[in-house]
C-alpha cells in the first residue's frame, strides 16, 4: 500500500518526511545500520499527533510502526514500506525531587534523563549507552548498572501514558488498569504507542565505576576473578565480564563495574582483581552518577551492522566459560563485544509474576554483539553469531531477555514471557485485536477459538 503525505490529517502538526524529502536518509537511520526504507515518517510534535497517526493508520489499514530513539537492536521499528510514527521530538523531562519521580516523554534518551536527575542527586536503573531511549529500554525490562540495588528499569515504572490502537490516550498505573500495567512492564510496545512514563528515582550522587581491561591471554584468569567477585557481591555491586574484538584486530578482556556504595569499601569488594596484575586500561574511579550511562558508547558505534545472541545462565560453570571463551577467540569483526552480566540482588527478590518481564530466576545474562560495517560480510557474520548462541545454549537456563532478541528470534518470544505469555495474548486481544502494534518482539493476539 502506498502512503502519501497528503493522506495524513490536515491537523497533523509535526514534520512529514517522505522518501523525496532531503532529510529522509537521516531520519531513517537507526543504531543498527540496516538499509530500511519506510514509506513515510511522521515525526510527531505532540501527543495529539501520535493519536492522529494511529487513528489514520487504523482507518486506512496502513502498516504502522512506532519509533523512539532508534536503538531497537532488531531494527523492527523502521520497517520497509510502513508508516512510521516517530516520537523522537517528544523530549520533555520533569523531575520531582521531593517525591523522587521523573516523568519523561517517549523520545528522551538515557543520557538526558541521567543528567537531569543527577542535578538533584537522584538516579534510577538505566542503560550503559547514553543514546539508548528510556522508553524502549524500560518497557521490556531494563538491565542496568543499578539493577542489583533498585531492580530493573521496568520495576521502577510508576505510570505510563500510552495511545492504544483505538486512538485513546490512557494513563496506566497499578490502580487505573492493573492488568495493562502488569503487561506493559516487560511487553510494553505490544499494547500501544508510549508518549511518556514516570519512573521512581533513588538518592545516588556518586559511584565507583569504570572498566579494567587486560590482554586476551588472561581471559581465563579474568573469568575466574569475575566468578569470585560475583560469588560474594552485595546488592551495591554490578559487574560485567567483557571479551572485546577491537577495530585494530586485537582482542582484550576485562571487567566493567559499578559500586553503588562508599568509595572506601569498594576496594574490598574488588579484591579478586588484584591477582590479575596491572590492567592495560583502567577507568575505574569515583565519578558522578551522570557519567555512568556512557560506558559503552564508543564500543558499539551508531550505524554499524550488528547481530546478537543472548541467553540467561543459572550459574557461571566451567563448561559455560569454556564454550564462551572458545568462540571469543574466533572474533574477527571490528565492533564485537561479549558480555556476561551479573543479575540477582533486587532483580531476583521481586516476585516473578509481578511484571510481564521474566528473568528474575537467572544469575547471569550472556550476550554477544557482533558488529561490522561491510554489507558483503552479512551472511558470514550472522552465521558466526548464530553458532555462538547455539554453543552457549546447552549451558543456559530457560527464558530470554526481550531487549536482546534479534530479528530472527521470534520463535523465542513465548519463552521470553514464560507462564505469563497466555495472559499477554489475552490482553493483546483486548487492547490490540488487529495486531496494529506488531513491529516489535510481537505477541500475537489470542484467537477467537482460544477463548471458548
Amino acid at each position: 500500500m502506498t502512503v502519501r503525505p497528503e493522506q495524513l490529517p490536515a491537523s497533523f502538526g509535526g514534520e512529514i518526511i517522505e522518501p523525496a524529502h532531503p532529510g529522509y536518509d537521516r531520519a531513517r537511520q537507526i543504531w543498527k545500520g540496516l538499509d530500511r526504507r519506510p514509506a513515510l515518517i511522521a515525526r510527531c510534535a505532540d501527543v495529539s499527533d501520535v493519536q492522529r497517526v494511529i487513528e489514520h493508520a487504523a482507518s486506512e489499514d496502513i502498516p504502522l510502526a512506532v519509533s523512539g530513539a532508534g536503538h531497537d537492536i532488531a531494527a523492527r521499528s523502521m520497517p520497509d514500506g510502513a508508516l512510521v510514527a516517530s516520537t523522537l521530538a517528544l523530549d520533555g523531562i520533569e523531575i520531582d525531587p521531593v517525591r523522587r519521580l521523573a516523568r519523561v516523554q517517549a523520545g528522551v534518551r538515557w543520557g538526558s534523563l541521567v543528567a537531569a536527575a543527577a542535578r538533584h542527586g537522584l538516579a534510577t536503573t538505566g542503560a550503559s549507552v547514553a543514546t539508548v531511549g528510556v522508553a524502549g529500554f524500560a518497557l521490556h525490562g531494563g538491565l542496568g548498572w543499578l539493577m542489583r540495588s533498585f531492580g530493573t528499569a521496568c520495576d521502577n515504572i510508576q505510570a505510563l501514558d500510552v495511545v492504544t490502537a483505538d486512538g485513546q490516550l490512557r494513563t496506566v498505573d497499578a490502580r487505573s488498569d492493573p492488568d495493562l500495567f502488569w503487561a506493559m512492564r516487560g511487553a510494553g510496545s505490544n499494547f500501544g504507542a508510549i508518549t511518556s512514563l514516570t519512573l521512581r528515582l533513588h538518592p545516588v550522587s556518586r559511584v565507583v565505576a569504570g572498566v579494567k581491561l587486560y590482554p586476551a591471554a588472561k581471559a581465563r584468569d579474568v573469568f575466574d576473578a569475575y566468578r569470585r567477585i560475583t560469588a560474594d557481591a552485595g546488592d551495591e555491586l554490578v559487574t560485567h565480564f567483557y571479551y572485546n574484538g577491537n577495530p585494530d584486530g586485537t582482542h582484550s578482556v576485562g571487567i566493567g563495574l559499578c559500586f553503588n556504595g562508599p568509595a572506601a569499601t569498594a576496594a574490598a569488594a574488588l579484591a579478586p582483581l588484584e591477582s590479575l596484575g596491572q590492567p592495560t586500561q583502567d577507568s575505574v574511579r569515583e565519578k558522578g552518577i551522570d557519567e555512568l550511562q556512557m560506558v559503552h558508547d564508543a564500543s558499539t558505534p551508531f550505524g554499524a551492522r550488528y547481530h546478537l545472541r543472548a541467553h540467561y545462565l543459572s550459574e557461571f560453570s566451567d563448561d559455560a566459560a569454556y564454550a564462551i571463551l572458545a568462540h571469543c577467540r574466533s572474533i574477527s569483526a571490528p565492533f564485537t563485544q561479549v558480555f556476561v552480566e551479573h543479575l540477582g540482588g533486587a532483580v531476583g527478590r521481586i516476585p516473578h509474576d509481578a511484571t510481564a518481564f521474566r528473568g528474575r530466576h537467572a544469575q547471569f545474562s550472556f550476550l554477544v554483539i557482533n558488529g561490522w560495517k561491510n554489507p558483503a560480510e552479512d551472511s558470514e557474520r550472522v552465521a558466526w553469531t548464530r553458532a555462538f548462541g547455539e554453543a552457549v545454549a546447552p549451558h543456559a537456563t530457560e527464558g530470554a531477555y526481550v531487549n536482546y532478541l534479534d530479528y530472527d528470534e521470534d520463535h523465542r518470544i513465548p519463552e521470553a514471557y514464560g507462564a505469563g505469555y497466555p495472559k499477554l495474548r489475552s490482553l493483546k486481544r483486548r487492547y490490540d485485536p488487529t495486531n496494529m502494534f506488531r513491529f516489535n518482539s510481537n505477541i500475537v493476539p489470542e484467537a477467537d477459538d482460544e477463548t471458548r
